[in-house]
């Protein structure tokens, strides 16, 4: 059961009823990710937002899944360079609720879908830790928005049926930000 309650996330979303929804993706903190304060520098921290959205949400080329690359658990109709259809970031939004120090363990990357367009997704995140697996005190939340383009020439690409039904078992209610 996910539940979130803090000051800092009052009015975000209540996950237990989604849980089975997001994805709980680890992602290691590096060194380089900190800042002169001690803590992962706001930049670091989109890098960790797109490391779990391309464990999520992106296959790797077939030669590597033979080689045991993970596939990932919400395959998006791309495969990376070389692909008919790419992605592009159309916006990315981030709230810091609190500084995140270096970790050994890493982080956890709590993400869903909250909206599936006709060529978009949003993807919504919570920056956890494993000691807090119920998200009750997220360091950061953020939504990601992602636009699926033709590699070609750069215009927008629907997203089939097949692949909008794969994608909704991911679905979840939209975080709330702050204005």
């Amino acid at each position: 059961m996910r539940a979130m309650a803090s000051d800092s996330t009052a009015d975000a979303p209540d996950l237990t009823s989604h849980s089975s929804t997001a994805l709980d993706i680890p992602v290691p903190v590096r060194w380089t990710d900190l800042d002169a304060y001690g803590h992962v520098n706001n930049a670091a921290v989109v890098r960790l937002l797109e490391e779990a959205r391309i464990a999520a949400f992106w296959q790797p080329p077939a030669e590597q899944i033979e080689l045991g690359a993970a596939q990932p658990l919400a395959a998006l109709p791309v495969s990376g360079a070389g692909a008919e259809i790419s992605t592009v970031i159309a916006s990315q939004r981030i709230e810091y609720a609190r500084p995140l120090g270096h970790r050994r363990d890493g982080v956890v990357v709590r993400l869903w879908l909250s909206r599936i367009g006709g060529a978009s997704l949003s993807v919504d995140y919570l920056v956890l830790t494993r000691d807090d697996p119920e998200g009750r005190a997220p360091y950061a939340r953020a939504r990601t928005v992602v636009v699926l383009v033709d590699a070609g020439t750069g215009a927008p690409v629907r997203l089939e049926q097949s692949s909008r039904d794969q994608l909704r078992r991911f679905a979840g209610e939209p975080l709330r930000f702050r204005d």
